[in-house]
């Protein structure tokens, strides 16, 4: 919407569900792609969560989000 690019790395905490409950910025452009990923993060990110043993646990991933204009 504002006519910028840029890209944002965050580390995401995901729980056993494969649900975020976490999102810390690592690194970005600008602070309003780290929140626009932050946002996207808990409302729509899932994932498979990590096993030990079989059973599903909290783990951690380190992801980052490019913001590109459709030329």
């Amino acid at each position: 919407r504002l006519g910028k690019e840029g890209s944002c790395t965050v580390r995401v905490t995901i729980d056993p569900r494969g649900r975020v409950s976490n999102v810390v910025p690592v690194r970005g452009d600008d602070p309003a792609f780290c929140a626009a990923t932050e946002k996207q993060a808990f409302a729509k990110w899932r994932f498979r969560p990590a096993t030990r043993d079989g059973v599903p646990i909290a783990g951690e991933k380190e992801l980052s989000v490019r913001f590109r204009l459709d030329q």
